[in-house]
């Protein structure tokens, strides 16, 4: 696999597959997303259908193919020099800076 992208769209062939080098599925993935979101907006005062509202509409982005083909251009390859958990941070970097862009976050 050479890019993000291409390993997104894999995974979305077999959304209930484990994914590799995990036991989670594509789907058991985005559930628990929505979950996250939604119990990181507790502490808010938001009513509950607007915190559901806004974990499924930060859940179905991280999905959107434009979404992840600028996600993909913009994490790249991992370096040479790049171990696998400092390539995650980079990505987990990244992909905070672009939500909190799309959702009006400041950081």
């Amino acid at each position: 696999m050479s890019s993000f992208k291409e390993f997104m769209d894999e995974a979305e062939e077999s959304p209930t597959k484990a994914l590799p080098s995990s036991n989670m599925s594509l789907s058991a993935i985005q559930t628990s997303l929505t979950s996250a979101v939604s119990n990181l907006l507790t502490p808010f005062s938001v009513p509950s259908d607007k915190k559901q509202e806004f974990s499924e509409e930060v859940s179905s982005l991280v999905q959107d193919e434009a979404f992840i083909s600028e996600f993909s251009d913009r994490i790249g390859l991992p370096s040479e020099i790049e171990t696998e958990d400092e390539f995650v941070e980079r990505g987990s970097d990244v992909l905070r800076k672009m939500l909190y862009d799309r959702f009006g976050i400041k950081g």
